[in-house]
């Protein structure tokens, strides 16, 4: 029999926190320091499971916005970006990870149907995410997944139609679960601390994507309990603690260091929302972004070679009229899609996440313009008391435009669209800082009217999919679903190289997979399209 040991790491500093769990196999039939599932507590495995589940849809999540220009993607060359080896960790993170601890999980007595309703949310996401990106996977119940115990030690990949239809019995189970009035709270509950109508929600909603997904709008309307306001949104609150263990915000942890930003915001989001409608900016930016310094050089600072080449007079630029280059207005500095080139030393200069979603500084440029240079470092703003979401009420009603677009009912796409811009509006507006200005945000939303009532039905739709994308920020799986399922926005930056290959509608199997497992098959290319994605869009860059 397999034996696993678990090691689990607690802190407790006002919330309820612990680090990512070690899970080591041992080919033994008795070990007397080993943890078996009979000994263990539910709680444990869960805590253990909700904290490498944000974790883990963080990096995923983080990969789906770097291809939708959503975050700064480096890497020119799409069938380089992102090689076999790079999906490895998540992988085994998801397998040997969150999906088997979930499993031993409710092989315990005590193990409570509420806390068995959580771990089978976690895994439905998981395994939709799973499909999503790669197609075909292992499933356990519906294949040979994790059944190392019973000698399935090369599993065969389940049909990605089949995941989803596992994928909605699961969600189904779960709120089975949740409906259980009698069953006892886990001990913690970071998501929503133990309410079982908002885990309904939750699953609900997770079981619209999924009907979005596939185009059965018939079922996705049938849903009518579904996260539709921001007090029902699936997230996880990190903490602000910075060692042993390190609970902040995954992206604090990287701009907000000793030597300064550690990662560049992406050229093409900051320009959208810098000129949103009519050239009225966003009033998000102040939250999503934070400037350290008020000019770019080259874009309206002196140039400088060293720090930022392409700002130089008569640098060569291969994108089209009206495209963004090399940095943005106002201060706003970042990269362009695909852009390679080294690091130069510009740590404290290049413009870092703000307070919505990572828990860092609130830019007060706008409202305070003053001496140029505000760097930040280890510490400042929230210190990284930030969210990674999991599906947000605005994201619910992008969506549900998404399915009135389907009917041709252009009313209900723009009434959707407009609640869902003021309610990602108000959830950022919340995180803390200063309260945005409501003259200023009133501004913003009677420009967009202004403009959607004036476009084109291509216009619009660009319009619906840029705001959609803008929601997203800390979490782009979504925003990489719709652009494969859309081909919108028709308008987004394209990639620096002019060739850069086929935009991946699916990625490679993890290297870990292919090679460890004799009924796995690695792909030939990225240009495989997983199930749920009939549209050929050729558009795609």
């Amino acid at each position: 029999m397999r034996l696993i040991n678990k090691f689990l790491v607690f802190c407790l500093t006002g919330m309820f926190v612990l680090t990512s769990c070690e899970t080591m196999e041992l080919d033994l039939t008795s070990n007397p320091n080993a943890l078996t599932p009979e000994q263990a507590s539910s709680d444990f495995f869960l805590n253990a499971v909700q904290e490498d589940f944000a974790s883990w849809v963080h990096s995923m999540g983080d990969r789906g916005a770097e291809l939708t220009r959503i975050s700064y993607m480096s890497g020119r060359n799409y069938d380089q970006v992102y090689s076999p080896t790079s999906w490895d960790g998540l992988w085994a993170s998801a397998y040997q990870g969150m999906l088997q601890d979930i499993l031993l999980m409710e092989q315990l007595e005590s193990t409570t149907p509420f806390a068995k309703g959580m771990g089978k949310v976690f895994r439905a996401y998981i395994y939709m995410t799973l499909v999503d990106f790669f197609g075909d996977v292992p499933v356990q119940g519906v294949g040979e997944a994790l059944q190392a115990n019973e000698g399935v030690l090369n599993p065969t990949a389940t049909g990605g139609a089949e995941v989803y239809s596992y994928v909605i019995s699961e969600l189904d189970a779960a709120i089975a679960d949740f409906s259980n009035s009698g069953s006892a709270r886990p001990q913690y509950d970071f998501f929503y601390n133990g309410n079982a109508s908002k885990w309904i929600k939750a699953a609900n909603s997770l079981k619209k994507k999924a009907y979005l997904n596939t185009r059965n709008f018939s079922g996705y309307n049938g849903i009518t309990d579904y996260i539709d306001e921001p007090s029902e949104d699936f997230q996880f609150t990190w903490g602000t603690n910075q060692a042993t263990p390190d609970t902040r915000h995954p992206y604090y942890r990287g701009n907000y260091t000793a030597t300064g930003g550690g990662e560049y915001m992406s050229n093409w989001m900051m320009g959208k929302m810098l000129n949103s409608f009519n050239g009225v900016k966003d009033p998000r930016m102040v939250y999503y972004y934070y400037r350290q310094v008020r000019y770019v050089p080259g874009f309206g600072a002196d140039p400088d070679e060293e720090v930022l080449e392409c700002g130089l007079p008569g640098y060569f630029n291969p994108y089209p009229a009206g495209v963004t280059f090399c940095a943005v207005e106002e201060g706003y500095w970042g990269r362009d899609h695909g852009n390679d080139n080294g690091t130069p030393p510009d740590g404290f200069l290049r413009t870092l996440r703000g307070v919505y979603p990572g828990g860092g500084a609130m830019d007060t440029y706008d409202s305070d313009p003053g001496t140029d240079g505000r760097p930040k470092s280890l510490g400042d703003g929230l210190g990284g008391a930030g969210i990674t979401p999991i599906f947000l009420s605005s994201w619910q009603h992008f969506m549900n435009a998404e399915v009135a677009l389907a009917s041709n009912d252009l009313a209900t796409v723009k009434a959707m669209t407009r609640k869902g811009i003021e309610i990602s509006i108000n959830k950022v507006d919340d995180m803390g800082g200063d309260p945005l200005d409501s003259a200023q945000v009133g501004a913003f939303l009677s420009s967009f009217d202004v403009v959607w009532d004036s476009a084109s039905t291509s216009e619009k739709l660009n319009i619906w999919a840029e705001q959609f994308f803008i929601s997203m920020a800390g979490n782009g799986i979504d925003g990489y679903n719709s652009y494969r399922r859309n081909g919108l926005p028709t308008n987004i930056q394209p990639n620096l190289e002019p060739n850069p290959g086929s935009f991946p509608v699916s990625q490679w199997y993890p290297a870990n997979y292919t090679t460890n497992n004799s009924n796995a098959t690695q792909k030939s290319d990225k240009t495989g399209r997983v199930f749920w994605n009939a549209s050929d869009n050729t558009n795609l860059y």
